[in-house]
């Protein structure tokens, strides 16, 4: 009777284990995707850096903001710089 019992309650230990990393695991799925979703929120994660700047051209990497722009416009205004510069 007793081997019942153990056995019984060691399913239940399991089973409550089980749930609880499902839980959490949920929670950090969740936290990844909003982090991934919003390029304003800080992150020190530098994949999640690059991804972000790949989908939405801008993204905040350890407390500095940083934006892709175009290479045209920035060959333009490199042009326009390097013309007053020499001027």
């Amino acid at each position: 009777m007793s081997y019942l019992l153990t056995t019984f309650l060691t399913i239940l230990v399991l089973i409550s284990i089980v749930k609880i990393l499902l839980y959490y695991y949920k929670c950090s799925k969740y936290k990844f995707v909003i982090l991934e979703e919003n390029p304003n929120l800080i992150t020190t994660n530098y994949d999640q850096h690059v991804r972000r700047l790949n989908k939405f051209r801008t993204s905040n990497y350890k407390g500095i903001t940083y934006s892709l722009v175009k290479k045209v416009v920035f060959i333009i205004i490199l042009m326009i710089m390097s013309e007053f510069i020499y001027e």
